[in-house]
């Protein structure tokens, strides 16, 4: 059941994720779709569907502090970097945006969808 919960509110996520205008990156799959919840996953996913909402919302400043909050909850859950690395993107903080991608990438080495994800956002925050 716990699985179920958490394959949905990863949909959720990315669903919310793809309404965000302009998109900086494509997501190929679900992200961690078949990880074993951890004990903060709730806490953290309620936090990052509300920043996704927020960025929804364009509305990135206030994002940011969600994404802050679950980075100390997991500061090795690859997603919140890399949303994060899209906030700045939508700032166009492109220094910091390389910077989250960069953290992001040291988290992802078991996702290639992730990699690919964050290799296409720093290459759109490089290019700024």
């Amino acid at each position: 059941m716990a699985t179920k919960t958490f394959t949905i509110t990863i949909v959720l996520m990315l669903l919310l994720s793809a309404c965000i205008s302009p998109q900086p990156v494509v997501k190929t799959r679900q992200y961690h779709a078949d990880d074993a919840p951890k004990k903060s996953t709730r806490a953290l996913n309620s936090l990052q569907l509300k920043a996704l909402e927020l960025m929804n919302r364009q509305q990135f400043q206030q994002s940011q502090l969600y994404l802050q909050r679950a980075i100390k909850i997991d500061p090795r859950d690859p997603l919140n970097w890399h949303y994060l690395a899209q906030n700045y993107w939508h700032l166009h903080q492109y220094a910091q945006c390389r910077e989250m991608v960069q953290r992001a990438e040291a988290y992802s080495q078991f996702d290639a969808d992730l990699q690919k994800a964050n290799r296409i956002l720093l290459q759109q925050c490089s290019e700024q």
